[in-house]
């Protein structure tokens, strides 16, 4: 049987840098007792993600993280087609966004939580059996716990999906396959001391994005599609077909054979968050478990995002009498700020296109859309 343990106040699950992120805030500015576990067999890909620099902004225990990480800093967009005549850019003076590690966050996140006084588990067996008016009834490892919300930001088992009210799986209007290749060394591009991203907006002319992000020992090819479109080309397909424009516009220069069968793949629910709730049973859905991806895939910056306003609402929550009421506030509050984030370009890409080839007011405003999130109609 598993040992029995005191009350907990909140138990945040998921290996996300946002899950880490949400049980720092909400154990650092308070004395409630916060576990945070990750959730067996819910994997995390190691890559390069694109960091808008306000993630730095989002809560004091996250400035010092801009010294700490190993950043490479983005100045703009170069939007490339399959003939090189046929380009725009958006160079701008200041860093537009940074690239790092996802591993190196995640890690760096995990130490934030525990100096905040977060208890971290990492067991090879995690079960919900049941929620009541008192809180849940959890397994973690050999300790039995019994929290009073649930902070979610990773994939759990169907069952435990149900108990707690959630759907079984995103609609595929909203998951899209990102699939990711990385090219160690400096042998494959040179992107520059003040890089800009190369980009395709329309890939297999199906308008599926395809990036090169350079981090600080390589470089990192990138395609996004939706799911739907499987069915109609392989993610390989649309790797080769940027390789192929990456290599047509002298961008990829090594001569070596991209191994594009190395390839690695996500499946993310873009702006997934719009299409759900996001309050559960006694819990708030944050990062992918609440789908807080914006359309541009963006991954850090938003999904964080939504662990600092649902550290905020559970902190105000546990003070209530009816919590799950309590909790209502979260939803309300990131629909009307963070949910115009999420929804990224406004413009449909097809009157859109053209003009990014050829305004340079356009393509400086589809840059700052697409790294920074800012509107494009101004």
């Amino acid at each position: 049987m598993p040992k029995s343990e005191p009350q907990v106040d909140v138990l945040v699950l998921g290996e996300h840098p946002s899950a880490y992120l949400a049980a720092a805030v909400i154990a650092g500015t308070s004395k409630l007792r916060v576990v945070h576990t990750t959730i067996p067999d819910d994997i995390h890909l190691e890559r390069l993600v694109l960091i808008n620099p306000e993630f730095f902004k989002l809560h004091p225990l996250l400035e010092p993280l801009r010294r700490k990480l190993d950043l490479t800093a983005v100045y703009g967009l170069h939007f490339l087609s399959g003939n090189p005549e046929v380009c725009g850019e958006h160079r701008s003076k200041s860093t537009l966004a940074y690239v790092a590690s996802y591993k190196a966050i995640r890690g760096a996140l995990a130490k934030v939580a525990e100096s905040a006084g977060v208890e971290l588990a990492t067991p090879k067996v995690l079960k919900i059996h049941r929620l009541d008016e008192r809180g849940a009834e959890v397994t973690v490892g050999k300790m039995a716990l019994r929290p009073k919300v649930l902070v979610l930001g990773g994939l759990l088992a169907e069952a435990q999906q149900k108990l707690l009210g959630l759907p079984e799986a995103w609609g595929a209007d909203v998951v899209h396959r990102y699939t990711f290749l990385k090219l160690p060394g400096t042998k494959w591009a040179d992107l520059g001391n003040r890089p800009v991203l190369p980009m395709c907006l329309n890939l297999r002319e199906a308008f599926c994005w395809g990036w090169m992000l350079p981090g600080p020992k390589g470089v990192q090819l990138a395609v996004e599609q939706p799911v739907e479109s499987l069915c109609k080309f392989r993610p390989a397909e649309l790797l080769a077909q940027w390789v192929e424009i990456l290599r047509c516009n002298g961008v990829l220069t090594g001569r070596g054979e991209v191994p594009i069968e190395s390839a690695e793949y996500m499946d993310l629910p873009l702006a997934g968050a719009l299409a759900h709730e996001g309050v559960a049973n006694r819990t708030v859905l944050i990062g992918p478990a609440g789908g807080f991806y914006s359309a541009c895939s963006e991954d850090i910056y938003p999904n964080c995002w939504s662990a600092v306003y649902a550290a905020d609402a559970v902190k105000k929550a546990l003070k209530e009498e009816h919590l799950q009421d309590a909790l209502q506030p979260y939803r309300h509050r990131w629909r009307t700020t963070l949910g115009d984030y999420l929804r990224g370009p406004q413009q449909n890409l097809r009157f859109l296109l053209p003009m990014v080839y050829r305004n340079p007011k356009m393509t400086a405003r589809l840059t700052e859309s697409i790294l920074m999130g800012k509107s494009v109609v101004r």
